[in-house]
């Protein structure tokens, strides 16, 4: 009788210890455009408020040149932070998920940056915005994590 109440006990615990492949797309795709929503967001902010008065085409360079920088600025705590809260379904396997969703990342970034012929400037900007969200996400999987074993400690 005490076996099954352990063997019970251990497979509920597992069950949530495995990667949900629609949350890693969900929110690799949905972090994506949030920061891109957050370049056209500062843009407006900077037009309408920092700087108002000039022509379309001097927001439009503006905006190449400020969007890399806010992408960098926002994705860092967007991405720890939906890291860290996407993590918890995956259980043990949080870590794994989150970089998992920032996988898709690049995959995103490569076809974008060679259909937008993308300079040197650009393809750096990209690495470290990469890189950046990289870190991100280990660190909000990790965090996941630590919740997670800390839950079930305390069960």
């Amino acid at each position: 009788m005490q076996e099954a109440s352990v063997r019970e006990s251990v497979v509920s615990e597992a069950k949530g210890d495995h990667i949900r492949w629609g949350w890693v797309a969900i929110t690799a795709v949905g972090l994506e455009v949030t920061v891109t929503l957050a370049a056209f967001v500062w843009v407006g902010i900077y037009g309408y408020l920092i700087h108002p008065g000039e022509e379309l085409p001097y927001y439009q360079n503006y905006a190449q040149s400020s969007s890399p920088i806010v992408s960098i600025v926002t994705g860092i705590p967007f991405w720890f932070f939906a890291c860290r809260w996407v993590g918890r379904k995956a259980g043990t396997r949080a870590v794994a998920m989150c970089l998992s969703a920032w996988l898709i990342v690049p995959l995103i970034d490569m076809p974008l940056g060679i259909l937008g012929q993308a300079n040197a400037y650009d393809w750096a900007m990209i690495a470290i915005s990469d890189t950046t969200k990289l870190l991100a996400a280990y660190l909000g999987g990790r965090a996941a994590l630590k919740y997670v074993l800390g839950m079930r400690r305390a069960s």
